[in-house]
């Protein structure tokens, strides 16, 4: 029988889960290994321990850049930067999404937005971390365009993500492996950090008809809020980087392990 085997990003911002996710992998029957790997670069050091014959697994933020798709390493990432965008997420989601009035615009154009409301909701439309999204107002959002252009990162047609302000009651994350929930936490509520709170099924039953509809991936995160009584898909993340929050982490793992041991089997 086909085990797929884990690789870990040793130097993970929260060695804490490095450490849990081992340990519930070797009770599972699963081989771990490890591997540190240096901030904002595509580099990847050579992996002796892992059996090239086994499917490999990655969790840990620093190896979307770099896994997706590296020679030896299948599957890796459950990860595209094409199908892992917001407008992506508005073409495959519509209406299921909680901002309904989120448009693509020239980052250029952001602050002309921003002079005209006051503050306005602000994200990049691909999943590659230019900057956090938030509430921006002239002056922040400034400072954001003056730290993109010190570091050379920035090009006045690169698209952004501009909504008006939503107020948020409560946020979730579910994990989805091929088509199936297996897991789910909060984690924020009225505006606080909140790993414990209820999940309602309305918030799964969207998750199944959002899968239904379309999904950027096999093995995802998909983020769900409500607002004003209405829930709505804010977001799909990709797995192997995702927080897992107050999810059963154990569930999780061994639905990954045994959806790429039968995909590969």
């Amino acid at each position: 029988m086909i085990r797929a085997q884990w690789l870990l990003q040793s130097n993970h911002p929260n060695l804490g889960t490095i450490t849990e996710i081992a340990a519930i992998l070797e009770n599972l029957g699963r081989s771990v290994h490890q591997v540190a790997l240096k901030a904002h670069s595509a580099e990847m050091p050579v992996l002796l321990s892992i059996d090239p014959t086994l499917p490999v697994i990655c969790y840990g933020p620093s190896f979307v850049p770099r896994a997706y798709r590296y020679p030896g390493l299948e599957p890796g990432i459950f990860f595209d930067h094409e199908l892992f965008s917001y407008t992506a997420f508005q073409r495959g989601w519509g209406e299921l999404m909680l901002s309904r009035d989120a448009k693509l615009v020239p980052i250029e154009d952001v602050k002309r937005t921003i002079a005209e409301h006051g503050r306005v909701f602000v994200r990049p439309d691909e999943d590659n971390k230019l900057f956090d999204g938030g509430i921006y107002d002239t002056e922040s959002f400034g400072a954001i365009v003056a730290m993109l252009e010190a570091k050379d990162r920035l090009s006045r047609s690169t698209g952004v993500i501009v909504a008006p302000i939503v107020e948020i009651e409560a946020e979730w994350r579910t994990f989805v492996v091929d088509g199936e929930v297996v897991a789910a936490s909060s984690y924020r509520v009225d505006g606080k950090a909140n790993i414990d709170a209820h999940v309602p099924y309305a918030v799964t039953d969207l998750v199944y008809e959002a899968v239904e509809r379309w999904r950027p991936d096999t093995v995802f995160c998909l983020d769900i809020a409500r607002s004003e009584g209405r829930y709505g898909v804010v977001e799909a993340n990709c797995f192997n980087a995702a927080r897992l929050y107050g999810a059963n982490p154990r569930a999780i793992l061994q639905a990954v392990s045994e959806f790429v041991e039968a995909t590969f089997g």
